[in-house]
């Protein structure tokens, strides 16, 4: 970015309009942050871990004092595909004020891409893409991750942030990379989750280098896997935590919270038995008393394996003692059976409210990592519950990983339709094709997002031709 360029983007947040009511449950109020001027720093000479760099760790008294999704501070950054290959886009990152599990005000971050070209005349559509993090490390996070000079330790998620680059810069839309787990990588914690990534969205729209119409803005979420976690709670508690945000849809594959115990009980002793004690770790930061319990209960292999997953990112925590008896290393009764995990793990899991925007969910029927059943029941529960849109595909000839791509068209076309106002189908449509990939739209959305991916990847600037 030339320094014109980055001066020209040192610009004052615009004010919003006040917004209108508490929330109904009490924690946090429905909050619009007092206009304020923030400073865009440039982008730092060093690129440093999270746990290193001061950006990520405000005054207490700052976030105390600041209202949900109130930016603290601001500055520029240079995006890198594993933070080598440098790409032609503007961004920044936000430090913003959330709420965590529990009501209480903390800080988190955000990372704002921009496509070049022209805003259109009222504003930016928003997509807020939540990556599948995964991790109890806060290196880990999607912030540092994005940044030229990271260390691509988490190749997953440096990968998977073409995704919203290509699907959503390439098609003029501004785009927020939340770092959803917090200032403590609570991996798993939905609750925190959807909250951040609400505020995130609060502070994108407050932003005016987003180039985004404030709370009116067309917003629509959008995760796979581990970032169906915020993303789906979102979609229950949006109308309580965030009413005034305009968002017209969110759509997840491979939902990940639908049954946390089926879940866990699934992968124990299996070749993803890593991914559980990661969660456990996550959930547990915003838990004291499942903390104490694990503290308490964990034998010392299990408590090894737990000191693990607090360095290390999402393939190698993932990947490492794979066919380990995680729920072995608990001294005693069952662990789900213990009343703190049990609360913690509830309160943390899809089902407990009916999404008030329109939805559309992906779950391959032979997903190998989290079984398709605990999704085909949340489903139920939303429509007989009265669910306004619900569109649910069930793939058979595909599992988790391949599901990652056989899920992008039709979550791409979806999110399209809404951020361009088509209403969404009423009611709820379930579908159970044996493959999406015979269908036209499949090499259609491929022809429309990988070649942009691989501009991207080549220094292009993206968003130029929307």
């Amino acid at each position: 970015m030339t320094n014109a360029r980055r001066s020209i983007r040192v610009l004052t947040l615009a004010a919003v309009a006040a917004l209108a009511a508490p929330l109904l449950t009490g924690l946090v109020a429905t909050a619009d942050p007092a206009p304020a001027d923030v400073a865009i720093e440039p982008a730092p000479a060093v690129t440093l871990p999270p746990e290193f760099d001061d950006f990520y760790r405000p005054a207490a008294g700052l976030v105390a004092a600041a209202e949900p999704g109130e930016i603290l501070r601001a500055r520029a950054i240079l995006p890198a595909f594993f933070g080598i290959l440098h790409m032609d886009v503007d961004a920044w990152q936000l430090l913003y004020r959330t709420t965590n599990s529990h009501g209480e005000p903390i800080a988190t971050v955000t990372t704002i891409l921009t496509p070049r070209g022209p805003a259109p005349a009222g504003g930016r559509k928003l997509l807020s893409y939540q990556i599948a993090e995964d991790s109890a490390a806060q290196y880990c996070a999607p912030s540092y991750v994005v940044q030229s000079g990271a260390i691509p330790a988490d190749y997953v998620n440096a990968a998977e942030i073409l995704i919203p680059i290509a699907a959503g810069l390439g098609h003029g839309w501004t785009v927020a990379l939340p770092d959803y787990e917090g200032p403590n990588s609570a991996y798993g914690a939905s609750r925190l989750g959807a909250h951040a990534t609400l505020d995130g969205i609060r502070a994108a729209e407050n932003f005016a280098p987003s180039e985004l119409d404030g709370p009116a803005t067309p917003t629509a979420l959008w995760g796979y896997s581990g970032g169906t976690i915020p993303t789906s709670f979102v979609a229950e508690i949006k109308d309580e935590y965030a009413p005034e945000l305009n968002i017209v849809g969110t759509a997840s594959g491979g939902v990940a919270a639908a049954d946390y115990e089926t879940l866990v009980r699934h992968n124990n002793n299996g070749v993803y038995a890593g991914l559980i004690s990661g969660a456990f770790v996550g959930i547990a930061t915003e838990y004291p008393e499942m903390q104490r319990v694990m503290r308490e209960r964990v034998d010392p292999l299990g408590q090894f394996v737990l000191a693990s997953k607090k360095v290390l990112c999402h393939p190698m925590g993932t990947s490492v003692f794979p066919g380990l008896n995680y729920m072995g290393t608990f001294q005693g009764a069952d662990p789900l059976a213990l009343p703190e995990i049990r609360d913690a793990i509830m309160d943390n899991s899809l089902g407990q409210r009916t999404p008030t925007v329109p939805v559309y969910i992906y779950h391959a029927q032979n997903d190998e990592i989290i079984p398709i059943a605990g999704t085909d029941r949340i489903v139920d529960k939303y429509c007989s519950a009265g669910a306004p849109s619900v569109t649910y595909v069930r793939e058979f000839l595909a599992e988790h990983i391949s599901g990652v791509g056989t899920h992008l068209p039709g979550a791409f076309y979806w999110i399209q339709d809404r951020l361009n106002g088509v209403p969404a189908p009423a009611g709820c449509t379930i579908t159970s094709p044996t493959t999406s990939v015979t269908d036209p739209k499949f090499a259609q959305g491929l022809s429309d997002i990988l070649p942009l991916a691989g501009q991207a990847l080549i220094g292009h600037a993206i968003g130029t031709g929307r």
